[in-house]
């Protein structure tokens, strides 16, 4: 009885054998995508809002299983304008760029025009298949909110701050014209300190300065802003972002200018200095950068001044 059980199970896994074999494969194998990618770019990647900078980026694709056929080009889920696009240097036909010859592999420069408002602005080149298949590359651009041009710049050799302790009515400055002013008048925005009066030598004036009036001053750095190079009031904003704070007078040890206790004020100046100045009542920011010293060593002469340079 074992046997025969045995004989009819070996003819079922035979018979089941010949059946799976004998059996065609059904399986069919679906097309591959294209590949697309930003090969370089975006140049630049931040723009002001408003200018209508060109971004440039490479694209290269592959084909996938059937060869590549159009482009197509978008800001966030919009098409982008004819106008606003190149391929290679030309204004494409329609938004659906056609690749003349369909082909396995291409890069492609393509130019587009900013208009996005400030903020991240997402833009994605599509590519499609002769299948109908497709692949898609984002890229971003940050567009900055446009800067606000200088009001004022006042350079030459009558714009100067005089020792505090010369003559009547120079030992300050107003920041909006230039004009040597007294050290605690109404219009100044920055004073000097004047001098050390138990140095007991010529060589006394101190060559620090201060605010007035409840003015802020922070100092940007000796040689790290290049005068020529600040062109918005948002610049001159940044370079005070990243300024340190003047120092109460009284952790200095020499001078004798500790006797100011807590009023905030300079090391000492040196030429190239670079100083911001924040003035509430009117919101504005001055940069303010040293030129020339003139230091006299001449008792009670007093006549020592910076020549300064100003924007804002």
């Amino acid at each position: 009885m074992k046997k025969i059980l045995w004989i009819f199970s070996s003819a079922l896994l035979l018979s089941a054998a010949i059946f799976t074999t004998g059996c065609g494969d059904d399986t069919t194998v679906d097309d591959l995508s294209p590949i697309v990618s930003i090969s370089a770019g975006p140049t630049p990647s931040t723009v002001v809002e408003g200018a209508g900078t060109i971004v440039y980026v490479t694209v290269s694709a592959t084909k996938g299983t059937k060869a590549l056929q159009s482009l197509s080009f978008f800001e966030g889920a919009t098409n982008i304008p004819l106008d606003d696009i190149t391929v290679d240097g030309i204004t494409p036909a329609s938004d659906v760029h056609a690749i003349l010859s369909p082909t396995d592999a291409m890069t492609f420069e393509i130019g587009i025009k900013v208009n996005a408002a400030a903020g991240t602005a997402t833009y994605t080149i599509s590519v499609k298949d002769e299948g109908g298949l497709s692949d898609e590359a984002p890229f971003e651009v940050i567009v900055t909110a446009p800067e606000t041009p200088l009001s004022m710049t006042l350079v030459g050799a009558t714009i100067n701050l005089w020792n505090q302790a010369g003559p009547v009515g120079f030992g300050g400055i107003d920041l909006d014209n230039g004009n040597s002013t007294g050290s605690s008048d109404a219009l100044a925005e920055l004073r000097d300190m004047g001098i050390d009066s138990l140095a007991g030598s010529g060589d006394n004036w101190r060559r620090r300065i201060g605010g007035v009036g409840g003015t802020s001053v922070r100092f940007a750095g000796n040689g790290s802003v290049e005068f020529g190079n600040v062109a918005s009031k948002e610049a001159i904003v940044s370079i005070y972002d990243n300024a340190s704070d003047l120092l109460p007078a009284s952790t200095y040890t020499s001078g004798n200018i500790d006797v100011w206790g807590n009023f905030k004020v300079s090391d000492t100046v040196n030429e190239g200095d670079a100083f911001v100045v924040y003035k509430s009542s009117n919101n504005t920011y001055y940069l303010v950068v040293v030129n020339t010293i003139t230091e006299t060593t001449t008792l009670a002469d007093n006549t020592d001044k910076y020549n300064v340079s100003i924007k804002y």
